[in-house]
């Protein structure tokens, strides 16, 4: 019994192994792509769980898509800051930013 049990962990393993390969075969823009989907997508969900009139900050996004995918680093998707990947996003037209002088931080006033 011990044998058959031994043999699954093996295969386990090697079909690990074998995706492991295709992530790290990710180009920088494949991962700016990535990070840009999951922002957009977080975003969408809390405008729509919120509405429109409401104020959707960065930091609430930032936090959100925290939670939905907690191993989450906009550093690994090639951003400094998770600001930056904000601004990216509006550079790609695809929200667009206020920023609140007060705080220093990003209000999206609308997805693109």
């Amino acid at each position: 019994m011990r044998e058959s049990s031994k043999s699954r962990r093996t295969r386990r393993k090697s079909a690990t192994k074998k995706t492991g390969k295709k992530g790290a075969a990710k180009t920088e823009d494949d991962k700016q792509q990535e990070a840009l989907d999951l922002v957009m997508e977080t975003i969408e969900a809390l405008f729509k769980e919120r509405g429109e009139e409401e104020k959707v900050w960065g930091s609430m996004v930032k936090q959100t898509l925290k939670r939905r995918k907690p191993g989450f680093n906009e550093t690994y998707h090639g951003f400094r800051t998770f600001g930056q990947l904000l601004e990216e996003a509006q550079e790609r037209k695809l929200i667009t930013l206020l920023l609140d002088e007060k705080s220093g931080g990003y209000i999206i006033k609308s997805l693109a």
